[in-house]
């Protein structure tokens, strides 16, 4: 080989190995910014999970509040639907049977009006013929 080549070969490795060192410069940075990144969010991340889990309680809390809340209503409906269920067939029993009298009396007050009517007109019929 001659020694141009040589020259040539040598001045590659120390090139590879100045960039190979510039690599690991560049990488212990990045490491180290990491890290002090990771040392300036932590008591962030602490925070957030503690933020998180009062959330959670409160969000349990307002469940059982809620589903107390809808049972109650779900008893208050019932208790009124089967208050108006009774109400209405105490009126249909009150109000209907006096209400089909009144209804049986006209009809018979009409129909006694009628034949009332026709007796006189065939009894005026019968005087005037």
């Amino acid at each position: 080989m001659s020694a141009g080549a040589q020259w040539a070969i040598v001045v590659i490795v120390l090139i590879n190995s100045f960039l190979v060192a510039g690599i690991a410069v560049a990488v212990w940075l990045v490491h180290s910014k990491l890290a002090e990144l990771m040392r300036q969010s932590q008591p962030l991340v602490s925070r957030a999970e503690e933020l998180l889990a009062k959330v959670e309680d409160v969000t349990g809390t307002v469940n059982q509040r809620v589903t107390g809340v809808l049972d109650t209503a779900d008893h208050l409906v019932k208790d009124v639907s089967q208050k108006v269920e009774t109400t209405t067939s105490i009126a249909e029993e009150t109000i209907s049977q006096p209400l089909i009298g009144a209804a049986s009396l006209m009809a018979g007050i009409s129909r006694g009006l009628s034949a009332y009517k026709e007796m006189t007109e065939k009894g005026d019929g019968q005087d005037n013929g």
